[in-house]
């Protein structure tokens, strides 16, 4: 009977990649990315320049300034102009939040009963500045800024999933409404896999570096990736705490379980350390919530 089971799980995975490789209308990468990255190869770029050129798309700007003051993002002061946060942030930074931003942008899909956009936002970026204000306050500074884009982008398999998939996705969405399943077990019935998989699918279509793609494929059990664990840890525990605070919740992680082992890769030393650790986050989560809006 498992060797059924198991028989029955690949055939599914098999079919799943299969429409998959199919798909002809996958999200572009959004065009400010290649002019951002393209400007900042000039020697001569400057901070008017750039923030001339993101100014352009005035909702990616806006989102920048919401991002940039959140309070877990942990700027020191308010910025208020485009060009004061480049200055204030750095080409590197600056960069990687555009990147976060208009990816996260170009996966957007409608909402709907059984999907809100709004909350799935709120969700993406409060992970991802909290993955960034945990990387810092834990030590590793030099993983701030890829921690956001990974935190940012974690869940993105969640989008392509409703927009590709989508009578599958109202069937998970039933199945789990019913209590039959939680929606992480669902996924695997459904497709043979999870939306994990299918996150890393379009982060190699989009040639994304291989460290991002491996947070994608392993930010539920991130002792398991074969990458960077700390910094999958990382944004697992970003993520498992909007569960665990009961703030930005992406509904699709109900029944998340913490994968221990991130106690010893980020050297937490004890779950009750973990716990304290979580818990003096909740103000700073709570006013982030609040503070992000699409």
């Amino acid at each position: 009977m498992e060797n059924l089971n198991l028989t029955s799980m690949e055939s599914k995975r098999a079919a799943t990649e299969s429409v998959l490789n199919g798909v002809k209308n996958l999200p572009l990468i959004p065009k400010v990315m290649f002019e951002v990255a393209r400007f900042l190869q000039n020697p001569e770029a400057n901070t008017t320049g750039l923030a001339k050129l993101i100014s352009k798309d005035q909702g990616l700007t806006t989102k920048i300034l919401s991002i940039a003051n959140s309070p877990l993002f942990g700027l020191q002061r308010k910025v208020f102009s485009l060009e004061f946060a480049i200055i204030v942030l750095g080409y590197k930074e600056i960069s990687d939040v555009v990147t976060a931003i208009s990816l996260a942008d170009s996966l957007k899909v409608s909402s709907d009963k059984d999907f809100d956009q709004n909350d799935f936002w709120i969700h993406s970026m409060v992970v991802g500045t909290a993955s960034k204000s945990i990387a810092h306050n834990l030590g590793y500074m030099d993983l701030g800024s890829d921690a956001f884009v990974a935190g940012t982008l974690h869940e993105f398999g969640i989008q392509l999933l409703h927009r590709i998939f989508h009578p599958q996705f109202l069937e998970i969405c039933a199945m789990a409404e019913k209590g039959e399943a939680v929606f992480f077990e669902a996924e695997q019935e459904k497709f043979g896999l999870s939306h994990q998989e299918i996150g890393k699918f379009l982060g190699e279509k989009w040639n994304l570096p291989e460290v991002l793609c491996n947070i994608l494929s392993y930010h539920h059990f991130p002792s398991k990736s074969p990458g960077n664990k700390i910094l999958a840890s990382i944004v697992h525990l970003a993520d498992y705490m909007t569960q665990e605070l009961q703030v930005a919740n992406c509904y699709w992680d109900k029944g998340m379980q913490l994968d221990k082992e991130i106690i010893n890769i980020l050297q937490l030393k004890s779950e009750e350390n973990l716990k304290n650790f979580i818990m003096d986050f909740k103000e700073l989560f709570i006013d982030t919530a609040s503070s992000i809006r699409l």
